[in-house]
């Protein structure tokens, strides 16, 4: 199934989760994005992408650098493929932020279904 963006994607989660990393407007860079929610849109055999869970950005390589204006809003999500609905970390995308924030999952990336659980085996041996 490819994912694409719907305007229940929370696509500003993204945003907020690129300022924190100290993207910037027109930067092209290669990143980690964990935790990208997946689920299957009825009747069509797409998914919509889901950034309401997203975690922190990782940024592994800077293309080009960016300048200071603000982020664009409108988010392009492209070569998104999954086998089912659920939970996937997306490693090594290429992503750019001049226009539009742009996600590309290209030969370079890889999907992997993110772990579960991590946060709460922490909890658990925290309190013991």
């Amino acid at each position: 199934m490819e994912a694409r963006v719907t305007l229940q994607s929370q696509s500003f989660r993204l945003r907020e989760r690129m300022e924190e990393a100290n993207i910037s407007h027109g930067q092209e860079l290669r990143a980690d994005l964990p935790n990208i929610r997946v689920l299957a849109l009825a009747g069509d055999g797409d998914g919509q992408a889901l950034f309401c869970t997203m975690g922190s950005i990782r940024v592994r390589e800077i293309l080009n650098q960016g300048d200071d204006r603000p982020l664009p809003t409108d988010v392009t999500l492209e070569g998104l493929g999954v086998s089912s609905s659920g939970t996937y970390d997306i490693l090594n995308a290429l992503v750019s932020s001049n226009g539009n924030l742009r996600l590309v999952v290209d030969d370079q990336t890889r999907v992997v279904p993110a772990a579960k659980g991590v946060g709460a085996a922490a909890v658990s041996t925290a309190a013991v």
